[in-house]
């Protein structure tokens, strides 16, 4: 083993390494992935590295691109903590990545990653319950964002009128929603892309069988200029949100009601707006310090505020 590199990310301890090894006579050299949990934390939800590996491992014969699982589990004599090894897959980010794209090659890669997103919702969900876990209800979701939301420690500037779109958001909770795999984070900073293809879907730590939209909204939000107060945290050239919305209509072949587009992209913005008041809290007590927060802080009041205005419009 050689060439062992620390690689980005926040659930996990994550290192890039090469393996050099004899096959039929060959000398043999992978690059490959180590992602361990991380330390002095339950084993649940994020930090359960080894279910992010069976997610991933259960898509492998689908059309959703994942790494190659090798192996994992969480024998101590390792790592002390559970852990799994993937293949390294190359790749760059059409946000915060090193290529600087053209707007015709992010248009294309966004209709390709808008026809993944279809096609995992696609994929047959009941038989992967085991690995993926009982479908989570919308109610459900409310509620787990209430335990970071209600939280005294919140700066009220970052809460901002959350409260109050919550409070429309469950009157209008869509009853209905279509249910199958979702990613849970499925932005343009987990996708790897290279020579016009979509190589890899990563960063699986939020994967549940829930409400599909969940992924649309969220890929909208991180495309929708009249929420962001810092641009540069979005592609450049990535299509609209409403264009999203009908690349998606047209590869999942499903409806999907203005209203629910609507609501979706709304709870994305709620979402993500408890997650960041949180976060920031987190910072700036010093209980995880990560500068990156800093820079989404600026557009934390924000996201509540273009949520009521996704509703209202509704």
């Amino acid at each position: 083993m050689s060439a062992l590199t620390a690689l980005p990310g926040h659930a996990g301890q994550s290192y890039g390494f090469a393996l050099e090894h004899n096959e039929g006579g060959r000398r043999i050299s992978e690059r490959l992935v180590l992602r361990i949990a991380p330390e002095g934390v339950r084993i649940a939800g994020t930090a359960d590295v080894m279910r992010q590996a069976r997610i991933m491992a259960s898509l492998a014969d689908t059309a959703v691109p994942v790494p190659s699982i090798k192996w994992l589990g969480d024998e101590p004599e390792w790592f002390g903590r559970p852990y799994f090894v993937a293949a390294f897959v190359t790749g760059d980010k059409l946000a915060l990545g090193e290529h600087e794209f053209s707007a015709s090659e992010q248009s294309r890669l966004a209709r390709l990653t808008i026809a993944t997103l279809a096609a995992l919702h696609a994929v047959p969900w009941e038989p992967r319950r085991a690995v993926w876990g009982e479908p989570f209800a919308l109610a459900d979701e409310m509620a787990r964002l209430d335990t970071l939301l209600d939280r005294p420690t919140l700066e009220p500037a970052m809460v901002g009128r959350a409260p109050l779109l919550r409070e429309k958001m469950r009157a209008s909770l869509p009853s209905t929603p279509r249910i199958g795999c979702v990613h849970g984070d499925l932005n343009w900073t987990n996708c790897l892309y290279e020579n016009g293809a979509l190589r890899a879907v990563i960063d699986w730590e939020l994967a549940q069988i829930g409400a599909v939209l969940i992924d649309l909204g969220w890929i909208c939000l991180f495309s929708d200029r009249l929420t962001w107060v810092n641009q540069d945290l979005i592609p450049r050239h990535a299509p609209e949100p409403d264009e999203l919305v009908a690349i998606y209509r047209e590869c999942a072949n499903a409806p999907v009601s203005d209203a629910d587009a609507a609501w979706f992209r709304a709870f994305a913005c709620y979402r993500f707006g408890v997650i960041t008041a949180f976060n920031v809290m987190l910072h700036r007590r010093g209980k995880r310090h990560d500068p990156m927060w800093e820079d989404i802080a600026l557009t934390g009041p924000r996201f509540f505020e273009r949520g009521l205005e996704l509703l209202g419009k509704s």
